[in-house]
């Protein structure tokens, strides 16, 4: 794709005065996006991969709708050659502290963990945790082995399994096998079904995280992102490669540790944590401006500025600050990023657009973590005849100018 980059820190001239009469003539205070085919905005891209992508459709016969209260069990496992010998369950139980605040936070109270703990003790898994084959890249049918026998083992414990939206299964730290953490979504054709001994009836498994050993080192937002999966997200890391060269530590699903980790606003959206009327879209030749309020902030203001480019495709911009989740910012302005909804999970379905103006990384930060956009700079693609302006900035917000031609 031929692309120019070309950061500034004031217009030229003659661009200036190019850029006046345009928005003389054409630009106009931003619309909430408009509903268009069902899908709810001319901005909303629909998937194309049949699993985890960044449509804003989601299959909720398959996977879980993130809005309201979701009551999630924990149980906690050893294995015949793994014995769990911490009691109280102290540490594991503060690993998963945080969680629940987090996707508070993220969803501006539209999503609520309620995680609970029916029996703290340790439930014994009828296998030797070596006999699991745990693995990426392992199949969906060993994975479901795994879950069955984890919950059918709970409720022979007396756990009753009904009144869960999903589980978090978590090894006792001996288990050096179940090294990381995958989630676990049902295939409506084969169904989960498990024998709930407290009440003796089946019940229907939708949903788990089984974590691993990487728990320790991830800490509780590996929950975050786990679950986040159960909702349909993708993965933003790399599967091959460089792991952060998509979007370094901009999102949990990219880099679980980063800087400033909260959910992409393109996510919110789908997610429905954000509203149509929270979307400046631009799906045709046009000009608009848009404040964008910071999107860790609550409130009913822009969060996303959308130049649709494709079928599949758009550029997104958005404003990002040092607050809340993403306190540890390593830099604050606006992020561009690239969204392609026929990109499949693990291979960059959201590409962090880089501003060669960019400050320099210090610290633990990386290059990526710096690519935010000040006032005066602006990101132009000439074959999808974008440019994405940066006009104002100030503690909570930033404006920026679209321009599709």
């Amino acid at each position: 794709m031929d692309r120019s980059v070309r950061p500034r820190t004031s217009l030229p001239a003659a661009l200036a005065l190019v850029m006046a009469a345009l928005l003389a003539l054409l630009v106009i205070p931003a619309h909430p996006a408009r509903a268009d085919d069902g899908s709810g905005s001319a901005c909303a891209l629909q998937g194309a991969t049949g699993y985890l992508d960044e449509g804003q459709r989601t299959d909720y016969t398959r996977f879980q709708n993130p809005i309201g209260t979701k009551h999630v069990g924990v149980v906690y496992v050893d294995f015949p050659d793994a014995t769990g010998t911490a009691l109280p369950l102290t540490s594991y139980e503060d690993t998963l502290k945080g969680a629940a605040d987090w996707m508070r936070n993220a969803s501006y109270g539209r999503t609520a963990l309620d995680i609970r703990t029916p029996y703290a003790a340790w439930v014994r898994m009828p296998k030797n945790s070596t006999d699991y084959n745990w693995a990426r890249g392992f199949s969906w049918t060993t994975h479901q082995a795994y879950v069955k026998d984890a919950l059918t083992a709970a409720a022979a414990a007396r756990v009753d399994l009904s009144p869960y939206d999903m589980f978090y299964v978590v090894p006792t730290a001996t288990a050096a096998a179940i090294g990381h953490t995958p989630t676990f979504v049902q295939d409506p054709a084969v169904p989960t079904w498990v024998w709930n001994a407290p009440t003796g009836s089946w019940v229907l498994v939708h949903w788990a995280v089984t974590f691993g050993q990487d728990m320790w080192h991830w800490g509780y937002k590996v929950a975050d992102h786990e679950t986040a999966h159960t909702f349909g997200l993708p993965d933003l890391y790399a599967y091959s490669g460089d792991q952060h060269r998509y979007v370094g530590g901009w999102d949990l699903m990219g880099r679980i540790s980063g800087p400033a980790p909260q959910y992409f606003a393109w996510e919110a959206w789908k997610l429905g944590w954000i509203g149509d009327g929270q979307v400046s879209c631009l799906a045709t030749a046009n000009s608009y401006a848009t404040t964008l309020t910071g999107l860790e902030y609550g409130g009913t203001g822009y969060r996303l500025a959308v130049v649709r480019t494709g079928a599949t495709t758009a550029y997104v911009a958005e404003s990002r600050k040092a607050a809340y989740d993403d306190a540890g910012a390593c830099a604050t302005g606006v992020v561009i990023y690239k969204v392609d909804t026929s990109v499949t999970t693990g291979n960059g379905p959201i590409q962090v657009v880089g501003n060669p103006g960019a400050a320099a990384p210090t610290g633990t930060c990386t290059a990526l973590d710096m690519q935010t956009w000040r006032p005066g700079q602006w990101f132009q693609d000439d074959t999808a005849r974008v440019r994405i302006y940066v006009n104002g900035s100030d503690a909570s917000t930033d404006t920026v100018w679209t321009y599709k031609w």
